[in-house]
């Protein structure tokens, strides 16, 4: 390489920058030369500065590591993700000025397991190291998902690329500076063939430009007519400055105006001199619009991670609230069952307690929305009825809409919402509603519509997305000022928001298009004639069929009842008692092991609560299943995830899983499938409870 990598590059500024990446990201990263040179370093584990680097042995492994493994690699592509020889995982992209590979950007010392343990003990005795240091700083290496890693990997490649192309104009500035002061004939060609724009001005009129510019702004013309307006006033003190010889440093960035659409960002080299025995300044303007790009991504990325934070906190917020409200229905609900089996349906009390009921079954559907703040779940599906479920959402919103919006109602869909998952379905529609309120600031109305849609192979012409069959359409629609062309574009990309930062995640409509995919549906936007937005969603339909509702049953067998609230456990064990079983009870899973023990043969249906002090469920499950595989296990839990189990096997023996609060007979019906699906069981009549 002709240059140096400390002559191309500002060692200082790229450092820095490297830092307050690792700071942000909580990762370790490095620039490497393909010699090995460490340019750059930021934030490295305590078990590669403290250890492999400092014996000879291990230290031999990382610089093999950092200049053998990648370029084998990296022969056909952009990023690699490799085993380093101490055991650590290590992310390399390749960083290449006029494709001469001189450096890897790192990303490295991270797992993306929990350790193996006895491998890195092995390692420490075979090193010496001592073992309890050695593996406390393994246990600091931060272990990331995939996720994760690939988001970063995808950023180290953009991000290397931009360091070539910053290497590539910085190493083309120091072949021009060299040039310049050779001779005429040598700076001739150079000017005439660099790739940046070099000019001459006098009085901001430019008296000579190279060929890469001289058609797009010409001589004769004034330099300001292609600055964009908002950088006129520096761009002119910077001119100032470098004319009186009071500065001698670049201008960062500037924004030319290419036409009236296109800008570029160039950072700005001047030095006075004389140009036919005038006083004049000569320019070269090199294109920093990548650097600036990149700059901008980072800025993206901490604004992303902030917004990623806070829907994390509300996620665990809504979590533990969700929790706390399903144990409190589930006390009040098994009561309010209990009191309507000794009350006449004539009487007043027993309309209040249906009240209670009611409101019982909807504090659970609340606590659902609440869990739409988690990562996204399997959830039950059914058929929804899209006019109630509008007119809840309506309902719900009710303390959100100024009295300047109205709405305007129009709901003739006979279908149903086939497959749907009502918590979705909910937040799609209330995103949508609140959209079109934020578009209309000063108030306006809002028109929803819902209408039967039976779609053709015609329809395939215009719509790909669509297939033939039976559809919900439903329109969203507002009066205010429509969306730009770029709005319509980028709408449902993750973070992009036309709003201010704090009045807008830019997650809505993300999380609208993905639940609509959840559905097999589509959705579309444009700008209506004379209104404003209309989102138009399209959700596969099934006809309304009468529905056969099963009456809660009863038996007689024994059930084992486990939960760690006493108030939920004994009323549980009443409401059971009161249709025929007979319960014992347990406040842990320790409580619950012994139990079944000593009842084993009586016991038909343990009712497990997972989260509890101590042994916990799903511990207890699997001690359970160690005396019985064949035990009727139902899970009952204020939080069900589609991970409340990490054990899939142990999840897989599992009879059945109840939501709290379970009323309406959800858990009488769990009670009966579990134990009449047992081909183990005998199959006897149970008794009519009265």
């Amino acid at each position: 390489m002709q240059y140096k990598f400390e002559d191309i590059y500002d060692i200082p500024q790229i450092r820095e920058m490297s830092q307050r990446f690792s700071d942000l990201m909580g990762i370790s990263s490095a620039i490497i030369g393909v010699d090995g040179t460490i340019w750059v370093k930021c934030n490295w584990q305590d078990i590669c500065d403290n250890f492999h680097r400092k014996h000879p042995a291990t230290c031999r492994r990382c610089e093999e590591s950092d200049t053998c493994l990648p370029p084998k690699y990296l022969e056909n592509s952009d990023t690699v993700i490799y085993c380093c020889q101490n055991g650590l995982m290590e992310v390399a992209a390749p960083i290449r000025i006029q494709g001469e590979h001189v450096a890897n950007l790192y990303m490295g010392q991270f797992l993306l397991q929990p350790p193996d343990i006895a491998f890195f003990m092995q390692q420490a005795r075979n090193f010496d190291f001592d073992e309890t240091e050695y593996i406390q700083a393994l246990l600091k290496v931060p272990v990331f998902n995939e996720h994760k890693v690939k988001a970063v990997t995808d950023y180290f490649s953009k991000l290397a690329v931009v360091l070539g192309e910053m290497g590539l104009s910085q190493t083309r500035l120091l072949q021009a500076n060299e040039h310049l002061r050779s001779s005429e004939q040598r700076y001739r060609l150079v000017v005439e063939n660099a790739e940046g724009a070099i000019m001459v001005i006098q009085n901001d009129t430019i008296v000579f430009t190279n060929n890469k510019v001289i058609d797009v702004i010409g001589e004769g013309n004034n330099i300001f007519t292609f600055i964009h307006p908002e950088d006129k006033t520096a761009f002119k003190s910077f001119l100032v400055r470098t004319f009186y010889g009071t500065s001698r440093n670049p201008l960062e960035s500037t924004r030319i105006m290419i036409d009236s659409t296109r800008t570029k960002w160039v950072q700005t080299n001047a030095v006075a001199m004389e140009w036919q025995g005038e006083r004049a300044l000569l320019l070269y303007m090199s294109d920093v619009t990548s650097r600036k790009e990149a700059e901008q991504a980072v800025r993206k990325a901490q604004h992303e991670l902030v917004n990623a934070q806070k829907m994390e906190a509300i996620a665990n917020l809504a979590t533990g609230v969700a929790h706390d409200f399903n144990n409190f229905a589930q006390i009040i609900g098994t009561n309010v069952e209990l009191l309507l089996a000794n009350e006449s349906k004539s009487s007043p009390i027993y309309c209040k307690l249906k009240e209670i009921e009611l409101a019982v079954i909807k504090t659970s559907e609340l606590t659902q929305r609440l869990l739409m703040f988690r990562d996204a779940q399997e959830c039950p599906r059914q058929s929804v009825d899209i006019n109630q479920l509008i007119e809840q959402v309506i309902h719900s919103l009710k303390a959100l809409l100024p009295s300047t919006i109205e709405l305007n109602l129009d709901l003739n869909a006979e279908s149903r919402v086939k497959n749907g998952e009502p918590v979705q379905l909910f937040q799609i529609f209330m995103n949508l509603i609140l959209n079109a309120k934020d578009a209309m600031p000063d108030g306006g109305e809002i028109f929803i519509e819902t209408q039967d849609f039976i779609a053709t192979s015609s329809d395939m012409d215009q719509n790909p997305n669509i297939q033939p069959g039976r559809y919900l359409r439903v329109r969203v629609l507002d009066e205010g000022h429509g969306l730009s062309n770029e709005d319509l574009i980028h709408l449902f990309e993750p973070f992009y928001t036309s709003k201010q930062p704090e009045q807008g995640t830019g997650l809505g409509l993300t999380t609208v298009y993905n639940f609509v995919k959840n559905h097999s549906g589509h959705i579309t936007c444009g700008n209506e004639a004379g209104k404003g937005a209309c989102f138009t969603v399209m959700l596969p339909a099934t006809q309304i069929t009468n529905q056969l509702i099963r009456l809660p049953i009863g038996g007689y067998e024994t059930l084992l009842l486990v939960d760690d609230d006493p108030y939920i456990l004994h009323r549980g064990k009443e409401y059971l008692h009161s249709y025929g079983y007979t319960v014992l009870e347990a406040l842990s899973g320790e409580e619950a092991y012994e139990i079944y023990c000593q009842n084993q043969d009586a016991i038909k249906v343990v009712i497990m609560d997972l989260i509890m002090p101590g042994m916990g469920g799903e511990k207890c499950i699997e001690e359970l299943l160690q005396i019985d595989p064949f035990i009727n296990i139902l899970v009952a839990s204020a939080y069900l995830t589609d991970d409340f189990i990490r054990n899939q096997d142990i999840k897989a023996k599992i009879k059945g899983f109840v939501a709290k609060p379970y009323i309406k007979g959800r858990l009488l019906h769990a009670i009966r499938n579990a134990i009449d699906s047992n081909p183990n069981e005998p199959k006897e009549d149970c008794p009519k409870i009265p």
